[in-house]
């Protein structure tokens, strides 16, 4: 079979190797989509704190469970699924409370542990969700960024009561945007890029705004947002989301940031706002995104704007290293059935 090895930052190459078999508990699927994350960017151009080198990248993925080991139903062979991508230990306080998404020895597919760039890899048979009937290969692999818009609304406390401001109209913020719809709340939205801003309009953000008016403070307080979500991860947005907060809200992290950023804390503690975290998600959040999906609340080719086979992925790193117009979602036809 052939695989992606991101041997060392912006060294990528595709090998052929010998087919994965299963062990106890583990089933091997066959890739049909994966798409390219903001964090594959990060891992590719050396900028992510945790990757371990070399590593097969790609973990938003779906496809054909073609094998399974000892203890799994010989039934899932055959059904068409997408995989949460998170290996955790099960037995530390975190993943027995629930929250393994934080679990203390936490290791993520395409990043710690190989990842769905591969035309086979293997998984726990735990983290198999089955597709609904309808749902595409290509609507598969956008649950898995759909789950973490789904987490961070869910660690938010938002609710249909008052609106939410999103910063940042990439693949993540639309995908909150999306989470955030799909329950009656309204978005507000502020994105530089007009190309991106017309998406967010287009999947339910009742404004998006350029970060650059002056008039965004005055709006965020008379309308009374209660949640901001940070959706890109550079230093300039997280102080923009603590500026932007009315006093009392709650300002959820979202996006990765590649390392130390400074945060004015004057300004958290003077008007007693929330800092929240969020990473990942759990079982329950890959389910609502599944059932948000299956509703056809989100189109994929609003956010697909590039497909691609497997030889040219470190083509595909470059079109979002260096955008050339509209670039959101590229994903990689890893089977080559498209």
């Amino acid at each position: 079979m052939r695989r992606a090895v991101l041997d060392r930052p912006e060294e990528l190459r595709i090998e052929t190797c010998d087919e994965p078999v299963p062990g106890p508990g583990e089933a091997v699927v066959e890739v049909m989509r994966c798409g390219i994350c903001g964090s594959d960017i990060h891992s590719f151009l050396g900028r992510h704190p945790l990757v371990t080198y070399p590593v097969t990248p790609g973990h938003e993925f779906s496809g054909v469970v073609g094998a399974v080991g000892e203890g799994v139903d010989d039934m899932l062979v055959g059904a068409r699924v997408c995989v949460e991508p998170s290996l955790t230990c099960g037995s530390c306080m975190q993943c027995a409370s629930g929250r393994y998404n934080i679990c203390s020895d936490l290791k993520v597919m395409g990043f710690q542990a190989p990842g769905a760039f591969s035309e086979l890899v293997t998984v726990p048979a735990e983290k198999l969700h089955l597709l609904p009937a309808g749902v595409s290969f290509d609507e598969g692999a956008l649950v898995e960024p759909l789950a973490v818009g789904v987490h961070a609304l869910e660690r938010s406390g938002a609710n249909a009561s008052s609106p939410v401001l999103i910063i940042g109209t990439g693949v993540i913020g639309l995908m909150v945007l999306t989470a955030a719809v799909s329950e009656g709340i309204d978005v507000i939205g502020i994105e530089a890029d007009d190309a991106r801003a017309q998406v967010a309009r287009s999947l339910g953000a009742i404004d998006v705004f350029s970060p650059g008016d002056k008039g965004l403070s005055r709006v965020t307080s008379k309308i009374q947002v209660n949640q901001v979500f940070e959706c890109v991860g550079t230093a300039q947005t997280a102080e923009m989301a603590i500026r932007l907060a009315p006093r009392g809200a709650t300002v959820v992290l979202v996006g990765v940031f590649p390392g130390t950023v400074p945060v004015p804390l004057d300004l958290v503690q003077d008007g007693e706002l929330d800092l929240a975290g969020t990473l990942m998600y759990t079982a329950a959040d890959f389910e609502r995104a599944l059932v948000i999906m299956g509703k056809e609340s989100l189109n994929p080719q609003d956010l697909i704007t590039h497909t691609m086979p497997l030889d040219d992925l470190r083509r595909a790193y470059g079109m979002l290293t260096s955008p050339q117009g509209l670039t959101l979602k590229v994903m990689i036809d890893v089977a080559g059935a498209a």
